[in-house]
């Protein structure tokens, strides 16, 4: 889907433009006060099948793309890659496991609005525990309101 800007309200549609055009708008949010919606353009008329792929496969990279960096911590924007997530679980079982004997453990937590890279030192145990249960929580937050959306996909909305 295409997101367009431009929308001031949510528009859940399907236009059907004949038998070789029919244009499907989901959802609204907002960028920088812009709204936007998205958009997928079919070259026929699409079953409901069709329109729920499209719109799940949209709703999974939101939640996606808000898992990846959408956590901030300590006024510090986290990448939450699967890669780091794994590191992160890793370096704090550990810490977890000996007490803290394996601090302090140095993260790259992601990059300041310039590109430069953001870094944080864990030195003490209550302070990582803090950083990790707070990320594990928006990671859960974040896919429960994922799944949330995608049960409440109203089908009938769209004609079908």
């Amino acid at each position: 889907m295409e997101k367009i800007f431009g929308a001031t309200e949510r528009h859940d549609q399907l236009l059907v433009f004949g038998t070789e055009r029919a244009v499907l708008i989901y959802g609204y949010g907002e960028d920088d006060g812009q709204g936007y919606d998205y958009r997928h353009t079919f070259d026929h008329k699409p079953t409901e099948q069709e329109i729920r792929d499209v719109i799940i496969a949209q709703i999974n990279a939101n939640t996606d793309a808000k898992i990846l960096t959408g956590f901030v911590w300590q006024e510090k924007q986290v990448w939450l890659s699967t890669e780091n997530e794994f590191n992160f679980k890793a370096a704090y079982d550990l810490a977890v496991q000996t007490g803290g004997a394996t601090l302090p453990v140095k993260f790259k937590l992601g990059e300041d609005g310039n590109g430069n890279p953001v870094y944080h030192t864990f030195t003490e145990l209550s302070e990582f525990t803090d950083f990790y249960t707070k990320a594990i929580a928006f990671v859960n937050t974040t896919l429960n309101e994922g799944w949330a959306e995608k049960d409440g996909i109203d089908m009938t909305t769209f004609g079908l």
